[in-house]
């Protein structure tokens, strides 16, 4: 009897822990937001209501069967989820940096899918056939899919952190929130220390973030100053006037009298031709002669862009995985304009444009290990107060390629960078007129001596030709 007593305890015991794992895969975690990020999770025993504050949609999760008489929900989904259609990038970044990138089965063009982790052999086309095979389809608009859609979002209204939020947001669908929650306060935490260690800058460099675009055959020239990208550059240590954004947007002289102060600038034009977008870039902002304009931005030629790191086929890894990690493309903006602050850091995203040679990266194993992936791995950062700058990254490197035009400075130099080089040139001419004084100098005292070996002639006390040859 006592035999079949414990063994029936066993027994028991082994159900109830079989249970609890379970349970333990379908628990509701409760996190807090760090941010104001635009959505809202509340929990309770039976089910979750994700409520995008945005769009106002509300999305119902639950485990075992959907709840009755709960009001006010749009969509309900059984949670976790294991099929997973995108249409917006950083939807696959966030799967990615969860552990979760076996979910993505169908994506909207999955060529364009930058992550060389996933198996592109079993990621179909997200067409009406392959929507009814997934769970839950990630999109820019909650309606795309029907009941299977949900929002994400897709503009630079958000701040970089109120963005990267949204990773517990894609978390809550697979059950997932604590190790999302870990994740976004370690980038948190990297992303509001570089940010602070860059507040006490002695001299503030001035940047801008633009974009040129054809609106149906009118050029619209645009100052970018939208939450996301004033965000990148204040932590940066950056200033600028954006209030000198346009009201006509076509006016091309406004445009570049309004970022003539610029130390650099950060381009998000749809530029086409590769291998010649500086060209191509030159050409729509009306920069004929760049190296003469007495522009300090263009006297340096720095002009970047986030496009650096691409799939093979040339497709941008930012939109998918630097939304996901703000702390990292924080990090690559600092290295353009401080670069003594972390000399260390290899830019990811920042693609030199001025320069003669496009360098883009393709992911490869090189640069991305899948077993390890550095998208979901935080390097702490560590506060200090004593950095005061070192000005933009105005010579060349090992990511500025020597040039054969030389920068040449006018009078109507701005910023730190025409400070330099009006000190460079005052200096040249400083010399040059040092060298014709002394030339004069020396012609006169040559001459003064042979007139006085010609005063010879007249009985006067001459020197000889060798000695007044000395003297020239």
């Amino acid at each position: 009897m006592m035999r079949f007593s414990a063994l029936a305890l066993s027994t028991a015991v082994a159900l109830v822990g079989n249970l609890g794992i379970a349970l333990g895969d379908c628990s509701f975690d409760e996190i807090s937001l760090q941010t104001t990020p635009g959505f809202t999770i509340t929990i309770d025993k039976e089910y979750k209501i994700l409520e995008d504050t945005i769009a106002k949609v509300k999305y119902g999760l639950y485990c075992d069967s959907q709840p009755k008489g709960v009001d006010g929900v749009d969509k309900w989904f059984k949670v976790p989820v294991s099929s997973v259609g995108v249409r917006v990038p950083i939807a696959s970044g966030f799967l990615e940096a969860l552990g979760h990138r076996d979910a993505l089965t169908a994506a909207d063009s999955p060529g364009n899918l930058t992550n060389i982790c996933l198996d592109a052999s079993k990621i179909k086309s997200l067409d009406s056939e392959e929507q009814a095979n997934v769970d839950v389809v990630f999109s820019s608009d909650a309606a795309s899919d029907g009941d299977k859609s949900v929002r994400l979002p897709t503009d630079d209204s958000l701040s970089p952190l109120q963005k990267a939020e949204w990773i517990k947001f894609v978390a809550a669908f697979f059950n997932d929130e604590k190790s999302s929650d870990s994740l976004f306060s370690s980038i948190s935490d990297a992303y509001n220390c570089h940010w602070s260690n860059l507040q006490n800058l002695a001299q503030q460099p001035h940047a801008y973030w633009i974009q040129y675009a054809d609106n149906n055959g009118k050029p619209s020239y645009n100052i970018i100053d939208s939450s996301y990208q004033k965000s990148l550059l204040a932590g940066a240590g950056a200033t600028n006037d954006t209030s000198k954004a346009l009201d006509d947007s076509s006016d091309l002289t406004k445009f570049q009298n309004a970022i003539k102060d610029a130390d650099f600038v950060i381009d998000q034009t749809n530029l086409t031709e590769y291998g010649k977008r500086a060209t191509e870039w030159y050409s729509k902002f009306g920069y004929s002669d760049p190296q003469n304009s007495g522009v300090s931005f263009l006297l340096s030629r720095n002009i970047w862009r986030t496009d650096k790191y691409t799939s093979k086929s040339g497709v941008s890894n930012f939109p998918e995985f630097g939304y996901v990690r703000p702390d990292l493309v924080l990090q690559d903006i600092i290295s353009v304009i401080e670069p003594t602050y972390d000399p260390g850091h290899t830019r990811r995203w920042m693609l030199w444009l001025g320069g003669t040679n496009e360098d883009t990266v393709a992911i490869d194993a090189d640069n991305y290990d899948c077993s390890s992936p550095w998208i979901s791995s935080v390097t702490k950062c560590t506060a200090r107060s004593d950095f005061t700058g070192s000005g933009p990254d105005t010579s060349d490197s090992s990511e500025k390629p020597d040039d054969s035009d030389k920068d040449n400075s006018g009078s109507g130099s701005s910023g730190r960078t025409g400070k330099i080089v009006g000190g460079v040139v005052g200096a040249f001419v400083f010399v040059v007129l040092g060298i014709v004084g002394l030339h004069y100098f020396n012609r006169h005292r040559r001459n003064a001596r042979i007139q006085a070996l010609r005063q010879s002639d007249f009985g006067g006390e001459g020197i000889n030709l060798h000695d007044a040859r000395r003297f020239s």
